[in-house]
């Protein structure tokens, strides 16, 4: 088969590194897998992905599209208009999560909720996803669910050994995305006789944070490294649709404090292999921090069942499934889609709406506003009088 993977960027993020296992792992079963990179000032080379192990797939741009392309996959939510207006035989919509919520702007909220109403095939990672999607579109979502790379992300050399008396605490999560609280994180792990280590491929730590080391835009191979020098990861987003992170450091010997983020519960229970804390919780974060560093045998137990988690959890599976399904929809007479310019219609009468109702309301506040300056010059019984012939 011959598939391509439509990708916004090459950011080191969770939802690509999905991705990316998928592209590796399908290319070596013989398949054509290539990367359509929308951003055409990042180069189409191997390179673009270096961060990401082994990498050694085909990277085009839009205008290079290829031919006879059997099968193109939107990864986030603005791929999908391009993938309706590539020429694949079929579409497929890889939901990660419900993008709406990355969103306070009600105009790009919006504009997310189209790309869920196309008539495109629907697959996803988790299993909230797959009842979020039937419940509110109408879509069954094809589940393909995430796991672990043995070979990349496994028990390493330390960059600096554990001490015996104290602690390491590992904070994960990009710093100027409000939702993955990772300030919230900082926060709980403060006041507690242990180092703290943050790693972010997006913001900086703020000069208040009491942190040991803090490490920026680290290459996904490199992870390891990190996990395998901590102890404890805590991890306290409130938005996600699966993530990575905990599983990570349960195959790297760590522990994990989270929070009930959607799709912890795809490998998480609470006081078996992690302890999971109410979301947005910073006080009971902070006091789970103190029962792991008294209780030894707590520690000991979640550790154990931790890494027995991420020993179960095996790439190989998955693709199979994965596999199975492209080569299904490949069998099939070629889908029709909803054009992508009816999409993007849609998406400007939205927000050309939005844009006149915050410009009529921005009028509104001018006029009531010099209105109460004005009526304070008009005698009440001149106003008494107006308001009853009103």
């Amino acid at each position: 088969m011959k598939i391509v993977y439509v990708l916004p960027s090459n950011l080191v993020c969770g939802g690509h590194i999905i991705v990316l296992q998928h592209i590796t792992r399908l290319a070596k079963r013989g398949h054509e897998v290539i990367i359509c990179l929308l951003n055409e000032a990042i180069p189409t080379t191997s390179s673009s992905f270096e961060w990401f192990p082994n990498f050694k797939s085909h990277v085009v741009h839009p205008q290079d599209f290829p031919d006879e392309v059997d099968i193109c996959v939107a990864t986030f939510w603005d791929t999908v208009i391009p993938v309706l207006k590539f020429p694949a035989k079929h579409k497929v919509y890889f939901v990660q999560s419900d993008e709406t919520r990355f969103y306070d702007d009600p105009i790009l909220k919006n504009q997310v909720i189209l790309s869920y109403l196309c008539n495109i095939h629907y697959m996803t990672e988790a299993k909230w996803i797959v009842e979020w999607l039937t419940d509110n579109f109408g879509h069954q979502a094809v589940y393909i669910p995430n796991a672990i790379d043995s070979d990349i992300i496994h028990p390493a050399k330390p960059l600096e050994n554990k001490q015996e008396d104290k602690l390491r605490i590992l904070v994960e999560g990009t710093i100027d995305t409000p939702f993955k609280r990772v300030k919230e994180a900082i926060e709980a792990s403060q006041g507690l006789d242990c180092e703290i280590w943050c790693v972010s491929n997006g913001g900086e730590p703020s000069p208040d944070w009491k942190i040991d080391h803090f490490f920026y835009k680290v290459d996904f191979s490199q992870m390891k490294h990190i996990y395998s020098s901590c102890d404890i990861l805590v991890k306290l987003s409130s938005v996600e649709g699966f993530f990575g992170p905990p599983l990570e450091m349960m195959a790297c010997g760590g522990v994990c404090i989270v929070s009930d983020v959607t799709g912890y519960d795809e490998y998480i229970k609470d006081e078996y292999n992690a302890l999971v804390i109410p979301n947005g919780d910073v006080h009971l974060a902070h006091q789970a921090l103190k029962r792991l560093i008294n209780d030894k045998d707590l520690y000991k137990k979640l550790q154990e069942n931790g890494k027995i988690t991420a020993d179960s959890m095996q790439w190989e599976d998955s693709i199979n499934k994965l596999e199975t399904f492209y080569q299904n929809l490949s069998n099939q007479p070629k889908t029709f889609h909803v054009q992508g310019e009816r999409i993007e219609f849609l998406q400007q009468l939205l927000a050309d709406h939005y844009f006149a109702t915050q410009q009529m309301s921005k009028l509104e506040s001018i006029i009531v506003k010099n209105f109460k300056k004005i009526k304070k010059f008009i005698p009440l019984s001149l106003r008494l009088w107006i308001k009853n012939k009103l």
